[in-house]
């Protein structure tokens, strides 16, 4: 429930996809009526209720948006994508924060936006090996050197940041870290799959991941309290890469190539011909060893049941309980 107790309406944008479904059905769970924002007719999950309406829309048509945002209380901004050229991922992405945040303060009563960004915002340059990121850490200052994605997430802040300031938008940006769930346990940090050989560049260092329920319910305590974030979205506990490649299940064969000598490589070579991980800076995102502080999601989450890693790990392999 909302800080009044009263059920609340979440319009929620990318309500199809991975992240979006939970959100769905843990807001449903939790009593509140949803708008399930969607690109495409008949991709919405046959399981949703009468308190779900379908809306299907362009992010990106300024004139329709004000309408099928009418009368939410929230508006959680899930839609984005990570493939295809830079000027589409862009434009679905950057672009449709900036209609959206347009709709949102022309509203009669302007509903808070909860803006999902990512870990992926922070400047790993800034952070030793070894050592710490969390709220506090500074944000990338040369997004060009990274990576679309860390590029598109940071206009996305800055978009939606310019909205609350002058227009009085009220704003939580939340920032999870890889979101594992069923069908969906593969991320970039745990190395390279060459063949039928995983290259790893560490085994050290925590991984930022969150199980998707988890996720979905850190978003619902977002929109039931009056936080402004930003709060990481991270399990507490998280595990190394080792554990994780355990519990995966991994029996496959691996190679180590420290990623030190393989930074060190990157750095020899002309800008151009740098592809992936031999860019320094997308290098130290994604296998630095670091650890990840949880305080705040911990402090999110102080009076609700989270899934440990072990059995959420279970869950998304259909394994038994």
């Amino acid at each position: 429930m909302g800080r009044t107790g009263k059920p609340l309406t979440i319009a929620v944008t990318g309500a199809s996809g991975f992240i979006g479904r939970a959100v769905v059905a843990c807001a449903r769970a939790r009593g509140h009526t949803v708008l399930a924002i969607v690109r495409r007719a008949g991709s919405e999950p046959k399981e949703w209720d009468e308190g779900v309406t379908v809306i299907v829309a362009d992010l990106l048509c300024h004139d329709d948006l004000g309408a099928v945002i009418a009368g939410a209380d929230i508006v959680v901004h899930l839609a984005a994508i990570m493939t295809g050229d830079t000027e589409s991922q862009r434009r679905n992405t950057v672009d449709t924060t900036q209609a959206l945040c347009t709709a949102i303060i022309s509203q009669p009563v302007i509903p808070r936006l909860v803006l999902i960004s990512s870990i992926a915002v922070y400047g790993y340059e800034k952070v030793a090996p070894g050592g710490i990121i969390n709220e506090d850490t500074s944000l990338e200052a040369a997004p060009e050197r990274r990576d679309v994605y860390c590029l598109n997430k940071l206009q996305q802040e800055k978009i939606a940041s310019a909205s609350a300031v002058s227009h009085g938008m009220p704003l939580t940006i939340l920032r999870p870290g890889a979101v594992f769930g069923p069908a969906n346990t593969w991320n970039a940090h745990l190395g390279a799959i060459l063949g039928s050989v995983l290259v790893q560049f560490t085994r050290a260092g925590a991984l930022p991941v969150v199980y998707v329920g988890n996720c979905a319910l850190a978003i619902l305590k977002a929109c039931e309290t009056n936080i402004a974030g930003p709060v990481n979205l991270i399990d507490a506990d998280p595990p190394d890469r080792r554990r994780y490649l355990n519990a995966l299940g991994w029996e496959k064969p691996t190679l180590v190539f420290p990623w030190r000598l393989l930074l060190l490589i990157g750095r020899l070579l002309p800008l151009n011909s740098k592809p992936g991980l031999l860019h320094p800076a997308v290098l130290r995102a994604r296998m630095m060893p670091v650890r990840y502080a949880t305080e705040e999601m911990s402090r999110l989450m102080s009076d609700e049941p989270l899934i440990g890693f072990d059995e959420a790990m279970q869950i998304s392999r259909g394994g038994d309980l």
